[in-house]
């Protein structure tokens, strides 16, 4: 027969209240529905799918927001040069004026030269994030550089200015070069950096051939000749620990050999290269004009060694999500110096100086305009993308909810539940103790003789 009190006992000896309760509690306080594989072992699995695209998209909207700054930064650059060519078009248009005398076309033409240093200054200084090169090609070496191969006839003297400036490059992978130059009664010397300014063969800073170019430190160097539109990283430092002035010697795998700067009286200069595995510069440095015999058996690619000199694509933003693959918005870059825009030669000097310059400045803002347009296509699919991809984010973060988040309705009255069942368990226990002893004091004082 079952008693009360066995029946409070089982009651109260079932763990179906306490577990019922402590997951309750557990879920409460955590906020979860799933917080042990246990809890639902299926659910579990999609809700971390959810919670890595969630995470997915949340840093594709950082990386469409980098996207869209760096397209207006780029924008910004490019509209800077517009205005600076619209004042260029007015000094060229002022100049064609039949009343302005030699003298005050000098004078317009100042300004007009100025303006272009600004113009290249723009293409070549505008960046995103204090790195990524926006308009200018600032990849290894600059489309200002040509290669020896496009500068020189194979075997054939070419007559060239000296100065403070890049003649050409090297590619890496090239083999058995020769370079023989002849200053005259000039005194241009033959110099070799690699791209981040290490000087390679040739004289020391300390040399007056520099100091006829106005360089008198490696600082100066830095500011003159290491430049980006030279063909130099935009982190180029002088460093002349391996230099080369006369003879033969080995740097980085490549051996050079030089005839050394042989002033005064011998103005010829002779360089051989066994091969090279890294992108040479070359300058003649001085005041004069020299020739140039330069021969070679194989030229290296452009590309090759880790040297670029094409403006490629910048892939901004990944677009997709995981299981899509990846795609990339694309933007390519904007060369917009002096070479791009066929200005370097141009003045307003002369009538019909300024007339050709007029010509020029119209096709360039035809080129900067179409630019810009590109650059604004680019930032409205970006924001286009961004919406798109905060809508798709809103409903992943609702259907992960919904499997794994609290239902606090729920949890709360599951907890007040177990909590009056368990209350009233022991209510009745207490109750059905209580009576038990009220049975067995009943007995035991029956049980007493009187």
């Amino acid at each position: 027969m079952l008693t009360v009190s066995s029946f409070t006992q089982s009651l109260s000896s079932t763990p179906l209240f306490s577990k019922t309760l402590s997951t309750a509690y557990e879920r409460l306080s955590s906020g979860l529905r799933i917080n042990q594989a246990a809890d639902d072992s299926a659910g579990l699995q999609i809700s971390n799918r959810l919670t890595s695209e969630s995470l997915a998209k949340n840093q594709l909207r950082r990386n469409l927001n980098d996207g869209i700054s760096y397209a207006q930064i780029a924008e910004g650059g490019l509209q800077e040069s517009a205005d600076i060519l619209q004042r260029m078009r007015q000094l060229a248009m002022q100049s064609q004026n039949g009343i302005n005398s030699d003298a005050d076309r000098r004078a317009l033409d100042k300004e007009f030269q100025q303006l272009k240093n600004a113009l290249n200054g723009i293409a070549y200084n505008t960046e995103a994030f204090n790195r990524l090169p926006l308009l200018g090609d600032n990849d290894l070496l600059s489309d200002n550089v040509s290669s020896i191969g496009d500068t020189f006839v194979k075997g054939t003297p070419t007559r060239l200015n000296s100065g403070l400036r890049s003649v050409a490059y090297i590619p890496a992978g090239s083999t058995n070069i020769s370079i023989n130059i002849d200053s005259f009664s000039l005194d241009d010397d033959l110099q070799v950096f690699t791209t981040s300014g290490k000087h390679l063969v040739g004289t020391p800073l300390s040399d007056d051939v520099w100091d006829t170019n106005s360089v008198n430190s490696p600082s100066d160097i830095k500011s003159l000749l290491f430049l980006t539109q030279e063909g130099y990283t935009p982190t180029a430092s002088y460093d002349g620990s391996s230099l080369i002035t006369n003879g033969t010697g080995t740097i980085n795998g490549t051996t050079f050999t030089f005839s050394g700067d042989q002033h005064p009286g011998v103005t010829t200069e002779t360089l051989t290269i066994d091969n090279t595995n890294e992108p040479l510069i070359i300058s003649v440095v001085g005041k004069g004009v020299f020739n140039a015999t330069v021969d070679w058996d194989t030229l290296g690619a452009a590309g090759s060694g880790g040297n670029r000199f094409e403006a490629g694509p910048v892939d901004i933003t990944a677009t997709n999500s995981l299981s899509d693959g990846t795609d990339f918005i694309n933007l390519t870059k904007t060369p917009v110096g002096l070479s791009d825009l066929n200005m370097v030669e141009s003045d307003v000097l002369t009538f019909g100086n300024a007339e050709a310059a007029l010509q020029q400045i119209d096709d360039a803002l035809e080129y900067v305009s179409e630019s810009r347009a590109f650059y604004g296509a680019k930032m409205n699919q970006m924001q286009s993308a961004l919406k798109l991809n905060d809508r798709m984010h809103e409903g992943l973060m609702a259907s992960r909810s919904q499997i794994l988040d609290t239902d606090f309705a729920a949890e709360t009255a599951k907890s007040t539940q177990a909590q009056i069942v368990e209350q009233a368990s022991i209510s009745v226990r207490a109750q059905a103790k209580s009576s038990d002893e009220q049975v067995l004091g009943l007995l035991d004082s029956t049980a007493q003789p009187k």
